[in-house]
């Protein structure tokens, strides 16, 4: 049995991918959270806090003893760790695989779609500002990221079907103003003891995004990505995949999630310092070579860049 959250700010899809996806996951049962929260006056409190989180919690723990579904489909805004972590400690203890999903879409999309449901009378003119807001909590959430930004909510939902299938090589991954511990650990253990680079960290990484991934749990993979002093170009490095998880597409997958992250914030083109002998790869995810090669703690390293238009992610 699948426990499959959809989460992301207002005006990213969620209600609309999860539609989609249900006829996608049969037999399946959805609920959005915000049926729990039909009130008139809208009331926030922690009484109807508590209300909405027990009586959400009960529904979910209603449909897992029904023995009914294969999988149950739950969206809501979630911009918090507790939220969720509220919502499954009030689901009985039993055997599920748990999935968690965050929407993501460009801001001036988010923007028109929510400008719409205002002058439609359906949101009230402070749910831009709290979108905006909310939306940067997803980014330290670990969870698989999907831009809807020019996919539709079928594609979306085509996608978040595939991956609990197993069948993409999407991770889940969390992106940091700092470098964190499992950042730190998986470029210690691939550059630093496996390739014998010495010089692994420096200033630059109290200036950039951190992302991490993981598989099964655990850190697999890590990249590092900044705004260059070239208006519109982002750099990406540090890419790096631990050995055991090696051979699955994984670096490709990192380097795709980097560009999408740096294509929100702006980018229209990524550069990198590729090591020579990893040029091929790079070259099939479409980046050009740029100059003569130039050595890093005596490693043959080459300068590439390549254009970022929309991204979406294979199936």
């Amino acid at each position: 049995m699948n426990l499959i959250f959809i989460n992301g700010t207002m005006g990213v899809g969620k209600t609309t991918v999860c539609r989609a996806l249900q006829k996608k996951l049969p037999p399946c049962v959805f609920a959005d959270g915000d049926d729990f929260w039909n009130m008139y006056p809208f009331l926030v409190n922690e009484q109807t806090k508590k209300m909405v989180l027990d009586n959400a919690g009960a529904a979910l723990s209603n449909f897992i003893q029904s023995g009914q579904f294969k999988n149950i489909l739950f969206c809501w805004v979630m911009h918090e760790k507790s939220i969720i972590k509220e919502l499954l400690a009030r689901i009985p203890s039993r055997p599920l695989r748990f999935f968690l999903f965050t929407l993501t879409a460009d801001k001036k999309i988010v923007e028109k779609r929510l400008r719409q449901d205002i002058d439609a009378g359906r949101r009230s003119e402070g749910v831009l500002a709290r979108s905006e807001e909310r939306a940067q909590h997803y980014r330290e959430m670990l969870s698989y990221k999907i831009d809807t930004t020019l996919l539709s909510a079928e594609g979306a939902a085509d996608l978040i079907a595939a991956t609990v299938a197993g069948k993409t090589g999407l991770l889940p991954y969390k992106e940091t103003r700092r470098l964190t511990k499992a950042g730190r650990a998986v470029r210690e253990e691939v550059f630093m003891q496996e390739q014998g680079f010495a010089g692994e960290f420096d200033a630059r990484d109290e200036d950039c995004t951190h992302m991490v991934f993981y598989k099964g749990g655990e850190p697999a993979a890590c990249c590092r990505y900044f705004a260059t002093d070239q208006p519109g170009v982002f750099a990406v490095g540090r890419i790096a995949v631990r050995k055991k998880f090696r051979g699955l597409g994984y670096g490709r997958t990192v380097l795709r999630a980097a560009e999408a992250c740096a294509r929100r914030e702006g980018a229209k083109a990524m550069t990198l310092s590729a090591q020579v002998r990893a040029q091929g790869f790079y070259e099939r995810c479409g980046y050009t070579a740029e100059g003569a090669a130039y050595e890093e703690e005596g490693v043959p390293h080459i300068t590439m860049r390549k254009k970022i238009l929309f991204l979406l992610p294979r199936l």
